[in-house]
């Protein structure tokens, strides 16, 4: 298994519906160990988008993967100690709409005790648009960062979260309102490889969209200092994957008690789009 990214297991399908199912643990994915919340390695929401996209890509590989609609991040998988769960991806076309993929990702754990039942959980759904590959234009001005705070500094926030190295993309950041944070990030622990972890790999690679992703976290961490929880992504389209450094910003849209509601736009050294999402809620940890 790659240091970096998950895997789909092995397929199965029936009747249109495809299967994806594999054991997962500390070992089998050692990335895991990169991201402890509160003692526990916990799988990031955005493996889980990442994982979505994988799935779909492998039903129709010679479509592009063009955005995600709908998702819902519903229970975070955490792992204790070397116990393991039954991962499982299931997908199938929507009906009325052949290129969009409907996906669930659950999962199932031995009990802790003899006798018990297994413990089940849904942990993501979503839709994922699948398409041809469309042209970028570039329409974003490329930010000079020199001088910017040291990205670590937004690592450290909540202390309720470590990270480590697999996790590590963001390089530095402005904090230039409440509402907004610029930051740029680059492919953790392999440069020479970019973000895609192979050139067969299907689906969008999760540590970019981890790497995007956590700018928007951050943001609302840093108008709370407090552990936030991502709910869901009623948006967004992605475009060709890059290979260098992203540039990303964050924008907070609305906050309603514990809930927050951000838009994050991301683009490459060229100006050209990455990933732009909308409505991606963050909700504080009661």
């Amino acid at each position: 298994m790659s240091a970096y990214e998950p895997q789909l297991g092995n397929v199965s399908v029936e009747q249109g519906t495809w299967r994806f199912e594999r054991a997962m643990d500390i070992q089998t994915d050692p990335y895991l160990l990169d991201h402890v919340v509160e003692g526990l390695p916990v799988l990031p929401a955005a493996y889980l988008l990442g994982l979505m996209t994988q799935a779909a890509h492998r039903m129709l590989p010679h479509r592009t993967v063009r955005g995600v609609r709908n998702v819902r991040f519903v229970q975070a998988a955490r792992f204790k100690g070397h116990r393991s769960l039954q991962l499982t991806v299931t997908a199938e076309p929507v009906e009325t709409e052949p290129d969009r993929i409907s996906v669930v990702i659950s999962s199932r754990m031995a009990p802790p005790r003899g006798g018990s039942p297994y413990i089940l959980r849904t942990h993501a759904s979503g839709e994922v648009l699948m398409g041809e590959p469309e042209e970028r234009a570039a329409r974003f001005q490329r930010i000079d960062f020199a001088g910017a705070a040291d990205y670590a500094e937004l690592y450290a926030l909540p202390k309720e979260i470590r990270h480590g190295p697999a996790f590590l993309a963001g390089v530095c950041y402005r904090h230039r309102s409440p509402d907004q944070l610029l930051a740029a990030v680059a492919s953790p622990g392999r440069p020479q490889r970019g973000w895609q972890g192979a050139p067969d790999t299907p689906g969008w690679p999760s540590t970019l969209l981890n790497a995007v992703l956590h700018v928007g976290f951050s943001l609302g961490v840093l108008s709370r200092a407090r552990t936030l929880l991502p709910l869901e992504i009623e948006a967004a389209d992605l475009y060709a994957v890059p290979q260098g450094p992203v540039q990303v910003f964050a924008r907070r849209k609305s906050t309603q008690d514990s809930r927050q509601s951000l838009h994050v736009v991301s683009w490459d050294e060229r100006g050209r789009p990455v990933g732009v999402f909308r409505g991606f809620a963050l909700q504080e940890v009661p």
